[in-house]
């Protein structure tokens, strides 16, 4: 009985370990985009690249491109550009307005980059933009999954 309860506990742990509790319907595909932080321009509230392209052979951008966006807490955030309703790599939300808005043209949902999050606003969309990983070195900005 006790190797029972050994096993089930092993599963339990490993199946917890396992989910992040972030859920998505946009693809993985490989991201890894790296630009030298003096450059890209991020430096105030509300400044983003737009990344529909890569620019460079290194260059992986996820399904729908990437929004980097330097958000009202002072973080830079950086999400997928595909809508998660549409699941489409070509259906891209728009770059953000002066208040961080992206929205949809297909389906018309909004979402709000204020905070980084990229949440849905009208309620169309049943998840938030595809988050990625940010992180720093010397001077670059570097994207990852």
């Amino acid at each position: 009985m006790k190797v029972f309860f050994k096993i089930m506990a092993f599963f339990v742990v490993a199946l917890l370990a396992s989910c992040d509790g972030y859920v998505t319907s946009i693809p993985d595909r490989e991201v890894d985009f790296q630009r030298n932080f003096n450059t890209s321009k991020l430096d105030y509230f509300g400044a983003y690249m737009y990344i529909t392209q890569p620019s460079l052979a290194s260059d992986r951008i996820g399904f729908g491109g990437l929004l980097i966006y330097h958000a009202q807490d002072n973080v830079i955030y950086a999400v997928d550009l595909a809508c998660p309703k549409e699941v489409n790599a070509n259906i891209r939300v728009s770059p953000p307005d002066e208040l961080g808005m992206c929205k949809c043209a297909t389906c018309g949902e909004v979402f709000d980059m204020f905070y980084g999050q990229g949440t849905p606003t009208k309620g169309i969309a049943k998840e938030p933009l595809r988050h990625y990983t940010v992180s720093f070195g010397d001077t670059d900005i570097i994207i990852s999954r």
